[in-house]
């Protein structure tokens, strides 16, 4: 994916997220602004959980800069390894590509070997061996 592509992914999931803080900042005042008036009409069993709960929404709230910070970092930090894996790719594949030409260069080297050892065990006679009698081809 190009870097604009990125960047504009990027930036649709900063608004997401700053309108989900949003929407949750205006629900939490809302339900605060609400709750405020509500919860000395509410009996007290009832009142101390929604006080709770009301104060866990302005925490959360109040956590959104850091939250989008974090994932600001995530998204570089995780940019930063796709580069770093691109970068090994092209490395491994120049690594292959030399594997490459010196196998081809040693294949004939190989064969001049194989084809070496051959002319000499024909022309190295063993001890216990006949020599070949003129006239006889061998099987």
């Amino acid at each position: 994916m190009t870097e604009h592509g990125e960047a504009h992914r990027h930036s649709l999931l900063q608004s997401a997220m700053e309108e989900l803080l949003e929407g949750t900042r205006a629900v939490a005042h809302l339900a605060g602004k609400v709750g405020g008036e509500m919860v000395g009409a509410i009996p007290d069993p009832v009142a101390a959980p929604v006080a709770r709960m009301l104060d866990s929404l302005r925490q959360l709230s109040e956590l959104a800069p850091p939250m989008l910070a974090e994932f600001d970092v995530l998204v570089e930090e995780l940019h930063a390894q796709r580069l770093a894996v691109q970068a090994l790719q092209a490395e491994l594949s120049a690594f292959d590509h030399q594997m490459e030409v010196i196998e081809n260069a040693l294949t004939p080297l190989q064969s001049w070997t194989h084809q070496w050892s051959r002319l000499r065990q024909l022309l190295t006679p063993t001890p216990f061996e006949e020599p070949p009698k003129p006239g006889l081809t061998e099987p």
